[in-house]
């Protein structure tokens, strides 16, 4: 007999919640047959079928929670499969014909992370009657406050730290208590770069820029393009850059790997994509590991500097606040300038601070020269 066991998808324990089973007790199974559909906090994943035989039990339904190494099915192979396997589907129908009516036998399964699943069971919530506003019609964990005080009207409302609010919780903690985190901040003036972003056809957001400087000032600075252990800093010669996503589910940082190969076109268009599937809950536990380099941007929030906490083992971190238009004075006149604001976060242990502050200025530089980080986009 052959155990299915929920595998380890990341460095942290995280449960899953049971999408939908492909395959019903008693189908015959072939070794890498698409068993199940799970998702994690962070993503969704298939569990594929490692032996081939019978699907003799399911001992996880859909819509319930399961941790790693919990026993999801088992499959009875060789002399166990007599008398178990099916010869025939007696209704004849198709596996994906099966699927949809298994959909609609299903009626009261909600689509829901694992942490809203939780949080609604913790405030005794039934997911079924909410209506969720999120991607996909999704329930929120602020659609399951608002139903439980729909409920039951107290003085307060409870939020446990659990799911990724919990992840996020530690790695913060972690981070600040195992680093010597210090933050240089200072203003880009981007008026120039963004005339000259009027020009460019499929014009690219004000992030894509950043992100584009970023990878470039990277190459010139591989200090900052580093991981810090207890005894050893590892310096990258490719950049794995980071990109902070908000979402309904809580934080997520999906990464551009090998962004230094990549045109300002490319880079545009991968991060556009991760964002999306970010989003929707998409992402494969390999794009949300393995960053050289965070950036992440709160200027859509209306903040200006601010202090990005370090993604360990990240060596560094960028913060981007919101650009906003102001009267300076250049040259004993007064000019009208758009400024971008930067918040540059540091492992004091590996980066000193005039090291730190070269980078940021280099970043700096990027941006205030439009001509230099845009000749390959203006050139066609």
């Amino acid at each position: 007999m052959f155990e299915v066991k929920l595998p380890q998808t990341s460095e942290e324990d995280l449960e899953s919640v049971i999408v939908f089973w492909h395959k019903s007790e008693g189908d015959p199974v072939k070794e890498g047959d698409v068993l199940v559909e799970v998702q994690t906090e962070k993503a969704v994943f298939e569990i594929e079928a490692e032996e081939s035989g019978v699907l003799q039990e399911i001992l996880v339904q859909r819509g319930e929670v399961a941790g790693v190494g919990d026993v999801l099915a088992k499959i009875a192979t060789g002399a166990e499969i007599s008398g178990t396997e099916k010869q025939a589907d007696p209704a004849g129908e198709a596996p994906q014909e099966r699927t949809v009516a298994a959909e609609a036998a299903d009626p009261q399964f909600v689509r829901a992370s694992p942490r809203v699943r939780r949080l609604a069971r913790e405030l005794g919530v039934d997911l079924s009657s909410v209506k969720g506003t999120g991607r996909n019609g999704q329930p929120t964990e602020e659609d399951i406050r608002q139903a439980s005080l729909q409920e039951d009207v107290c003085e307060y409302t409870i939020v446990p730290f659990s799911g990724i609010r919990k992840t996020i919780a530690r790695r913060m903690s972690d981070s600040l208590q195992e680093a010597a985190q210090l933050t240089e901040t200072a203003w880009a003036d981007v008026t120039l770069l963004d005339k000259e972003r009027s020009r460019i056809q499929d014009r690219p957001s004000w992030n894509d820029l950043l992100l584009f400087a970023v990878v470039k000032s990277l190459s010139a600075h591989p200090e900052m393009n580093a991981h810090v252990h207890e005894d050893q800093i590892h310096q990258y010669r490719k950049v794995h850059l980071g990109v902070a996503v908000d979402t309904d589910d809580g934080l997520f940082v999906p990464v551009v790997r090998n962004a230094d190969e990549l045109s300002l076109r490319e880079l545009k268009e991968r991060v556009s994509e991760l964002v999306e599937k970010a989003k929707e809950n998409r992402l494969a536990t390999e794009e949300l590991s393995g960053a050289t380099f965070t950036v992440t941007n709160v200027g859509s929030f209306g903040i200006q500097f601010f202090t990005p906490i370090i993604n360990r083992p990240e060596a560094a971190i960028l913060g981007a606040g919101k650009i906003e238009t102001d009267l300076i004075l250049k040259a004993g006149e007064l000019a009208e300038r758009k400024r971008l604001p930067l918040s540059l976060t540091f492992d004091h242990r590996a980066i000193d601070g005039a090291p730190a502050a070269r980078f940021l200025q280099t970043v700096i530089h990027c941006l205030e020269e439009p001509a230099k980080l845009l000749e390959e986009v203006l050139a066609k």
